[in-house]
């Protein structure tokens, strides 16, 4: 019961962010994730095609059938004969696809990494117009936050491919258990995402790597309704969704992210505070 209250407070915070951005004056964040994550998408797509393409061309003489070779084809000869004429385009398909699923976590963490030095200072400037607040802006504190958002990227990179090679593994072996692994993957992946807009509080209330993991693990409802906002906002359909989905999707989020810590703040202080 805990987990969906906190999931749907969460998910909601995501959509009462957008008028908080516009009020204290956060707007000109949205126009960055836009730009950077455009020159990420054409780098990952320019890089796709040219490695599909490179081991295309590689394998395609191993995989070629010479037909004047063959006395009384059968059926099984006409099927490598036309296999092996179609090899180039069928590899570079496959590979691309491949490549195209594995580069969508990918551009996402990185999108994420690259955002990082930005993405932490909308959380402080938000924490400080929301509760009012004031942290002294250092350079020092800026790389270190930099530096944590870029490592919290890559260490939830990892565990999220970690559960896929794992539930795509018993999904191969175990067809049935896809019903069940494919609703798990995504959860999974929406807490660390969540997790990275999160820590960046965890990191500014001067919170360890160890502490910020309790916390996020004691209230991943939050975490995994602020996930799934920006999972979903980033794959609105047609190009103005997305584009739309991309400017707003990493602030919104972000903000989002400072009204859970700061409730979850406010929450442990009512259970620590003595009984009158």
């Amino acid at each position: 019961m805990k987990f969906f209250n906190q999931f749907f407070k969460g998910f909601g915070y995501c959509f009462k962010s957008l008028s908080i951005i516009f009020d204290k004056g956060l707007w000109p964040f949205l126009f960055i994730p836009l730009i950077v994550c455009v020159v990420l998408i054409v780098l990952s797509f320019y890089g796709i095609y040219s490695f599909s393409s490179y081991v295309a061309d590689y394998l395609k003489p191993y995989l070629e059938v010479d037909a004047a070779t063959l006395t009384n084809p059968g059926f099984i000869d006409s099927i490598r004969i036309f296999l092996s004429a179609k090899a180039g385009f069928i590899i570079n398909l496959v590979i691309k696809i491949l490549l195209g699923l594995v580069s969508g976590t990918l551009v996402k963490y990185t999108l994420l990494m690259v955002l990082s030095p930005f993405l932490a200072l909308l959380s402080e400037k938000a924490d400080e117009k929301l509760h009012n607040t004031y942290f002294k802006f250092s350079v020092k504190q800026l790389l270190i936050d930099i530096a944590r958002g870029i490592l919290m990227s890559l260490r939830n990179m990892f565990l999220e491919y970690l559960f896929i090679f794992i539930f795509m593994l018993l999904s191969f072996f175990i067809a049935p258990l896809s019903i069940v692994t494919i609703p798990l993957l995504f959860l999974i992946s929406c807490y660390f995402v969540g997790f990275n807009f999160f820590d960046y509080n965890s990191e500014r209330y001067k919170l360890k790597l160890k502490a910020s993991s309790e916390l996020a693990s004691k209230n991943r409802g939050y975490l995994v309704g602020i996930g799934c906002f920006y999972f979903l906002v980033m794959h609105i359909p047609t190009f103005v969704g997305t584009v739309l989905g991309i400017a707003f999707g990493p602030a919104m989020a972000t903000v989002a992210a400072v009204m859970c810590f700061k409730e979850i703040e406010q929450e442990q202080n009512k259970l620590n505070s003595p009984a009158v």
